[in-house]
């Protein structure tokens, strides 16, 4: 092609006039919806050390320059109470509301951990056996239940299921609790994001944490570690895109899995190793602060307190 072709093809293509540039479309930025501190398995006890450390974890979380506006609590909430009668039992939750009164001003919501459960062999009779004094004392609706704050649907689940003999639990969702989350979540739809909340991770690697479960290269992990019913649960989040991510603790791990868009996030140990030291595996002793945004994008920061 020569200069003169060159010169006619180009008068052929449409002029655009100087005073209007071409425009492209940038993404929407997003906004955040809300910032909330996850703070879990803090087994508090009556000790100095428990309490002090505990009261420096929320004040290290409401002086944070950008601060957040409630607690979620992942559960174990006290040291135990599956093995301890009711007196020991009542000290450890004085112990955890005397902190509150005196160290925290947030806003605060719970989940029921395994060591929340009142499992005492001999108080099988009183009618605060089992997760009726857990759910009084942290002055909750019921051991499962959902609530809405600034455009996200939050859907906290029991997945601590005692076994007969009160002294041990399985990891499940069990029928009754399964069949309200599929309304729950029919409810809802498939616009709103959605945060899902067990003590017991639903998905995560931590189960493989200790080599005593791998026997003769088989791996054998304990239903106290994993929920039983996680293949189920997966399957009802795929119908769902809008479920975003979902919280959990009782490993004092820290990790995340991003399976089939959500985000799995286990949130390490405000006790660290049970309080006899401050880690845990790899895990330091923290808490996390999470963001969640407006396109349903969530964001985890892990702090040590100390």
């Amino acid at each position: 092609m020569n200069r003169r072709t060159l010169l006619k093809s180009a008068a052929l293509l449409p002029l655009v006039p100087a005073s209007q540039p071409l425009l492209t479309t940038a993404p929407a930025a997003r906004k955040r919806s809300v910032r909330f501190a996850y703070i879990g398995d803090t087994h508090i006890t009556p000790d100095t050390k428990p309490m002090e450390s505990i009261a420096k974890c929320f004040h290290h979380a409401q002086n944070q320059a950008d601060k957040p506006s409630f607690v979620l609590h992942g559960g174990d909430v006290i040291m135990d109470a599956l093995k301890q009668d009711r007196d020991g039992v009542q000290k450890q939750w004085d112990a955890w509301h005397t902190v509150m009164k005196a160290d925290n001003s947030l806003p605060i919501e719970y989940c029921i951990g395994n060591h929340d459960v009142w499992g005492f062999e001999g108080a099988k009779s009183d009618p605060m056996y089992g997760k009726k004094w857990a759910v009084d004392l942290m002055k909750i609706s019921g051991r499962y239940r959902s609530f809405d704050k600034n455009g996200w649907h939050f859907i906290i689940l029991d997945s601590v299921q005692p076994k007969p003999d009160g002294m041990w639990y399985t990891g499940n969702i069990d029928p009754e609790q399964l069949d309200w989350l599929k309304q729950d979540l029919a409810k809802t739809g498939t616009k709103t994001p959605v945060l899902v909340m067990s003590h017991i991770p639903i998905f995560s690697p931590t189960a493989f944490f200790s080599e005593q479960n791998n026997k003769d290269g088989n791996w054998t992990i304990s239903g106290g570690l994993v929920l039983s019913n996680t293949p189920e649960l997966l399957k009802l989040f795929y119908q769902y895109p809008n479920v975003k991510t979902a919280l959990s603790g009782h490993m004092h791990l820290l990790d995340r899995v991003d399976y089939n868009g959500v985000t799995y996030l286990c949130n390490g140990a405000v006790s660290g190793n049970w309080w006899k030291s401050d880690t845990y595996q790899q895990t330091k002793a923290g808490y996390a602060l999470i963001d969640l945004y407006d396109d349903g994008t969530v964001e985890r920061t892990y702090l040590q307190y100390a």
